[in-house]
């Protein structure tokens, strides 16, 4: 179930310069007498009104210190604090204020949570991690992934893939030994996992393995998870070391772990530039 929350706004001409224009949030839907603007999974609106609305805090989730950082430097006008950790509730945040004097709050929290990017964000936001922790990924985490691939569409429903999760680093090194240099990010991380699918099972098991492998790799993004796409690796070496039948199709492989590195979304080409009708 989604929803909005709103506030009462004595200036929406005013409060409207400011989260559209200082905080750069897109314009949801504009009712005339109310704007409603998104940011992240959340709709924030703003009525016109005789009185302000001010209490309560208005909080923007960030997934890294680093982001925090970097906001507070971009909306330094507008900060009451700094950065700072809050060993309570194990997050970094600071506060800010509106024009009207609602509280805002710029924070990242720095322990594991529940999914909490939408589809969208999910979707430009992946990126190939290729440096990770060395914590591993609790098996708990592992089957929460899962169980959003268990959504990933199929030819005919024949629900012909599955996952192979490799722990044993004797057997990764070996893997990359075949693969050569490209498979080098499969040993950065805990664990590696195989992404296959049936020919027993399926006539389009080089679809269903590769559909397959792109819900992993969001579904480990939606638990804040790095994943990175290692291919050529339908071979029937590869295939005797993690006991994958030969009529079977490996899509990839992908390290999973908790990510060491980030990046910026980079600089993509637009959309008339790649799309056309016929």
């Amino acid at each position: 179930m989604n929803g909005i929350v709103f506030y009462k706004t004595a200036d929406l001409a005013l409060t409207k310069k400011f989260y559209g224009e200082v905080l750069e949030l897109p314009l949801w839907l504009d009712q005339q007498s109310c704007a409603i603007y998104k940011s992240g999974n959340q709709l924030i609106g703003f009525c016109q009104a005789e009185e302000a609305e001010t209490q309560g805090t208005l909080t923007f989730l960030l997934s890294s210190r680093c982001e925090v950082d970097a906001a507070f430097t971009k909306f330094r006008d507008i900060a009451t604090s700094d950065p700072k950790p809050n060993p309570v509730y194990a997050l970094y945040h600071f506060w800010a204020a509106d024009p009207e004097g609602r509280k805002l709050e710029f924070q990242c929290f720095e322990h594991q949570t529940m999914p909490y990017l939408n589809l969208d964000e999910g979707l430009m936001q992946r990126r190939s991690i290729r440096k990770y922790l060395s914590e591993p990924v609790p098996d708990e985490l592992l089957k929460q992934v899962f169980e959003l691939c268990r959504y990933s569409p199929t030819a005919n429903n024949r629900q012909s893939y599955y996952y192979i999760v490799i722990k044993n680093k004797e057997i990764v090194k070996q893997i990359v030994s075949l693969r050569g240099p490209a498979g080098e990010p499969l040993l950065a991380a805990p664990y590696a996992i195989a992404i296959a699918a049936r020919g027993d099972l399926s006539r389009r098991k080089i679809q269903d393995a590769c559909i397959a492998a792109y819900h992993l790799l969001l579904a480990a993004k939606a638990f804040s998870l790095g994943t990175c796409w290692v291919t050529d690796m339908d071979r029937d070496e590869v295939k005797e070391l993690i006991g994958i039948a030969k009529d079977d199709y490996i899509a990839c492989l992908t390290p999973i772990g908790f990510p060491a590195e980030r990046f910026e979304l980079p600089k993509r080409h637009e959309v008339d530039s790649f799309v056309r009708f016929v």
